[in-house]
């Protein structure tokens, strides 16, 4: 039988993205390291128990239940799911224990009052010069930080860098569990992303956007939560060397915070960390303007 070389060509390239696109839509997964006899992957809560991670569609709805177990459900997705309520997650929970943390300025909202809203452009930095499997993490989020709900949870768009840039919604982490949104790719330096969390009556929305405006996002229950600190924050992990950080600029810009009460806040951000390594500084240039430096004194 004769081959048409051309669409033979045609055909394996088409494979070959689709297979690449399947194993990249949630890179951690690519990473798996066995310790003590488990599986555990990179998140940006630090290394979790690869079953206590879960990859659900974007758009998927995260619930709560009074048994400790959750349900997932996506309609447009025809996607549906249980997890079982687990000791060893809730044993590891990661909210316990935040370490690496290198970069950031946050705000105690007034008291009396909660998030509604928390918005963000996202300016990508530069590729880093060096690739040692580092994990770096740029997000804006929230925590319910006055105790309100059964337990700590942490809304998220986070912009990864792993051997790549890559935009997903993360939470974390109900009874010890983590759920992320499949990532977005299609970022390249000194483009502008757009990242949010929204907070209504009954749930909270985490959407992630790249320049292009395709779009990632979970809804995740907000179960009594009260969301009252927010944060701009780099997060590292298996740093090796100082140019396995971007140099120059990452900036957070055109950053609104509305309050449950639909006051437009302006946030009093303050750098509780100070200098970081590799000329690493944050920089509160107005309420609404955050940018992160590292490898250069600044631009």
């Amino acid at each position: 039988m004769k081959t048409n070389t051309s669409q033979s060509l045609l055909l394996g390239l088409i494979l070959i993205a689709t297979v690449v696109t399947a194993q990249s839509l949630h890179p951690h997964d690519e990473d798996i390291k066995i310790i003590d006899g488990e599986q555990y992957v990179q998140t940006p809560f630090g290394l979790m128990l690869r079953e206590c991670v879960h990859n659900v569609p974007s758009g998927t709805h995260i619930q709560e239940s009074e048994d400790g177990s959750i349900f997932l459900t996506n309609d447009e997705k025809n996607f549906a799911k249980r997890v079982q309520k687990s000791e060893k997650c809730q044993k590891a929970d990661p909210t316990k224990k935040l370490e690496q943390w290198i970069d950031n300025g946050g705000w105690d909202l007034p008291a009396n009052t909660s998030l509604s809203k928390f918005e963000a452009y996202y300016y990508v930095p530069n590729t880093p010069r060096t690739t040692n499997d580092q994990w770096l993490y740029y997000f804006i989020g929230s925590q319910n930080n006055d105790g309100s709900g059964p337990s700590v949870s942490i809304i998220q768009p986070v912009l990864s860098y792993w051997k790549g840039w890559y935009f997903q919604s993360w939470n974390c982490c109900p009874d010890g569990q983590a759920f992320n949104s499949p990532s977005i790719f299609n970022i390249t330096p000194h483009d502008q992303v757009y990242g949010s969390v929204q907070v209504n009556k009954t749930s909270v929305n985490i959407l992630s956007q790249n320049k292009f405006g395709e779009q990632s996002s979970l809804t995740v229950d907000r179960n009594g939560r009260n969301f009252t600190w927010i944060d701009a924050t780099l997060e590292v992990y298996t740093i090796s060397n100082c140019t396995d950080y971007p140099k120059g600029r990452m900036t957070y810009s055109q950053m609104n915070v509305t309050l449950n009460n639909e006051i437009e806040a302006i946030p009093q951000w303050t750098d509780s960390f100070g200098p970081s390594e590799c000329l690493g500084k944050i920089i509160i240039e107005d309420p609404q303007t955050i940018s992160i430096y590292h490898n250069t004194l600044r631009e």
